[in-house]
């Protein structure tokens, strides 16, 4: 339907065609949060931050997105993918609390409990330039599949930088990402040309600009990578091309049968990210803190779910 719908708007102008596949490439679906999601965001401190989104699609309107905070400390963001949502990354917010961190995330535009239907690139990382700004104190970023060229974009525009950062099953190649829509969508060169146009025209960015080598530039920190064998989504060439681009490398952790989101409450991933982004935090001094933050991740009932 949706290929058809795109390939008769084409078949009118170029323009028309453009427009109808850039609507498409760029309007998630919402799906259905998984009861030890809400019981992990239960614990956590709600707030709302206002995204001033860059995009000239937008002229300048901004855009409210909801956030969640858990514990004391240095900030860990987690960063979810296309159509996920914040507490996607739950499984990994009591062992961070544990750790010292506190752990902060939030659904993108157009995405869980966030306003807004669409998602530009640009968008989720004026987001998280947004959330990192209100949080202030960010030592670790972790971002899954499509949240880690939204991670690497934020830091090439913005100057968001953490000491420490995680990328799991990153989508890093933004070009194969519009290869792949073009040819589900059986664009033609012409077609592509004018899609390719169009997403540029409505984010205000180059393709160009969204390089893997682009993004990653002259990076400072340590950064690791965790991708698995079996990814059926993102394969572990994007992987591993991440890990390569990174200035000096970036450690590369390869997992086999986890597929593109078991991936992240694997109880080995999680132990090695919280090992790789606590590097160098103190883990709370005080029992009561550690139970207070323990109480704030949903107890051991979240940590069961994760497993699920």
């Amino acid at each position: 339907m949706a290929k058809a719908a795109v390939q008769l708007a084409f078949a009118l102008s170029d323009d028309l065609g453009g427009r109808a596949a850039t609507y498409l490439f760029t309007t998630p679906h919402r799906h259905h949060q998984p009861e030890r999601e809400r019981v992990v965001l239960e614990g956590a401190r709600p707030f709302t931050v206002e995204v001033q989104r860059e995009a000239p699609r937008w002229r300048g309107q901004p855009i409210r997105v909801a956030a969640w905070r858990w514990g004391h400390g240095p900030a860990a963001l987690l960063v979810h993918g296309w159509e996920g949502r914040g507490g996607q990354l739950g499984a990994l917010v009591a062992p961070l609390l544990a750790a010292g961190l506190s752990v902060v995330t939030f659904d993108a535009p157009g995405h869980g409990g966030s306003g807004g239907d669409r998602l530009y690139l640009t968008d989720h990382a004026d987001a998280i330039v947004a959330v990192a700004q209100a949080t202030t104190d960010v030592h670790a970023v972790i971002a899954h599949s499509f949240g880690a060229p939204a991670a690497l974009l934020a830091r090439a525009r913005a100057g968001l930088d953490a000491a420490r950062t995680v990328f799991v099953a990153p989508n890093a190649l933004v070009d194969r990402a519009v290869g792949h829509f073009c040819q589900a969508m059986a664009l033609d060169p012409a077609a592509r040309a004018a899609f390719v146009a169009a997403v540029e025209r409505d984010a205000g960015l180059p393709l160009g600009a969204l390089t893997l080598d682009a993004l990653v530039g002259a990076r400072e920190g340590a950064a690791l990578v965790i991708h698995d064998a079996d990814d059926r989504e993102i394969p572990l060439e994007q992987g591993e091309r991440l890990a390569q681009a990174w200035p000096g490398g970036a450690e590369l952790m390869v997992t086999h049968g986890l597929g593109h989101r078991r991936i992240l409450r694997d109880p080995a991933v999680i132990t090695r990210i919280v090992e790789f982004a606590g590097h160098g935090v103190a883990p709370p001094r005080s029992e009561l803190v550690r139970r207070l933050d323990a109480g704030q991740a949903g107890g051991s009932r979240a940590e069961a779910d994760a497993d699920r």
